[in-house]
């Protein structure tokens, strides 16, 4: 078991990562590009003043360290964007509080980057009239100004052009910003600015949280939300007008976990219950064991009238279980894929792991509680959650600092559902 915890602290990431300008060869040509590191994404920006690598970030707060071969890539080998006949002579790279900024110039001619540390969206801007070469993995479609409706090829005045890998999945490539002149034709775009016109450019989750948050979501044809993406828009609306009102992202987690649980309370009372029953029937059921021991016939028979007695159903935590893991999940992705741009106490950003894993911990110690008070004393099922939470406590230190928050909230809420209903039920000794 020792060694086990101490290869796991082995292989726990560096999550103090370093927001800024980076050298970096990403191309394997012998000469380091200038990379612009975020926390959602990593940008690789050409000599010319073109992108040729937009990496995003599975996890938030987490650092490629170079190894961009192998990280999630926006382009498919070729260059995301190039700006046409424009060629930089000098460039400048600097850090100016939220933001990165990449300024190319030619002569008088000068093309703008502004990219946000914890956003997808890049603004471009230049001081010319700029024609900008863009393609990237996806299916791309154009929406023309007066339309509702992408097309896959045309021309004209756009309000958007867009390439996204998989419907309601995978990674988009967004241009938006105003109405601009574009032309789409294959998997590559045309798209011209005005001087001074600014263009956004998301780069990120094909995702619905996502979406509404970089204010993507109103753009028609791009993103239709189903059934569970009206839920999760339910639940953004509580959370956001719950930090309205308190000022807190983590007030507005905590009211949210709580409004939901709320809502569970039933079901869940129905598992916890059910667990309950058959742990205080384990006594009984071990001696049952032991007198039919050779005879599996007469132990099944014994056991099943033991539950008719004393009206316990062995699968009646199993289906309440089931109907609340979709809207469990949906919260998750909920908060996980939210912006929040606010700490609480020692963790400096939500949005972000926790730098001290001090959440982690709690989250380890309450899921630890929890089946504690679930398992009555059976050592069995104790050491089997404490085996699962070694190995699961990998997964939970690249949790957005948001997410764990919010399954430490649920688990404590859940503990005092777990004691309320303990206290209420007797024991059964065996005879």
């Amino acid at each position: 078991m020792n060694r086990l915890v101490l290869f796991l602290f082995a292989l726990l990431p560096a999550f103090a990562l370093e927001v800024g300008w980076r050298a970096v060869d990403v191309n394997g040509d012998g000469q380091p590009e200038h990379v612009a590191v975020t926390t959602v994404a990593d940008l690789a920006f050409s000599q010319a003043g073109g992108i040729l690598g937009w990496y995003v970030k599975t996890y938030k707060g987490t650092d490629f360290g170079g190894a961009y071969a192998k990280a999630p890539n926006l382009g498919n080998g070729r260059p995301i964007l190039e700006a046409v006949g424009f060629k930089a002579q000098r460039a400048e790279f600097r850090t100016e509080k939220d933001l990165l900024l990449a300024e190319f110039k030619e002569g008088e001619k000068a093309l703008t980057y502004r990219i946000h540390k914890g956003l997808y969206t890049v603004e471009v801007q230049a001081n010319f009239p700029l024609v900008l070469k863009v393609q990237a993995s996806g299916s791309p479609k154009l929406l023309l100004q007066g339309q509702n409706t992408p097309q896959t090829s045309g021309e004209g005045r756009a309000v958007y052009v867009a390439w996204q890998t998989r419907p309601k999945a995978g990674y988009a490539l967004v241009l938006y910003g105003g109405v601009f002149s574009a032309k789409l034709l294959g998997q590559e775009a045309e798209v011209n600015l005005s001087p001074g016109q600014l263009l956004r450019v998301y780069g990120g989750q094909n995702e619905l949280v996502r979406f509404h948050v970089e204010g993507l979501l109103s753009l028609p044809g791009l993103f239709t939300p189903n059934l569970w993406g009206t839920l999760s828009l339910g639940l953004l609306w509580v959370m956001e007008t719950a930090h309205r009102y308190t000022g807190s992202w983590a007030l507005a987690i905590f009211i949210l976990t709580l409004l939901v649980r709320l809502l569970l309370w039933p079901l869940m009372h129905q598992q916890f219950k059910s667990m309950a029953e058959m742990q205080r029937l384990q006594p009984l059921i071990q001696e049952i064991n032991k007198k039919y021991k050779d005879d599996p016939e007469k132990r099944t028979e014994a056991t099943m009238k033991l539950y008719q007695e004393h009206k316990v159903n062995p699968a009646a935590g199993c289906l309440p279980l089931f109907l609340q893991i979709p809207i469990l999940f949906i919260l998750w992705k909920v908060i996980a894929n939210y912006e929040f741009g606010q700490g609480f106490l020692w963790i400096p950003d939500l949005a972000l792991p926790d730098p001290f894993y001090i959440l982690p911990a709690l989250y380890v110690a309450s899921t630890f509680a929890s089946t504690w008070f679930s398992a009555h004393g059976n050592k069995d099922i104790i050491r089997q959650s404490l085996f699962m939470n070694l190995i699961f406590i990998f997964l939970v230190l690249q949790f957005p600092s948001g997410v764990t928050l919010y399954w430490i909230l649920s688990n404590l809420i859940g503990l005092l559902q777990q004691w309320l209903i303990n206290r209420s039920l007797k024991p059964i000794l065996a005879k």
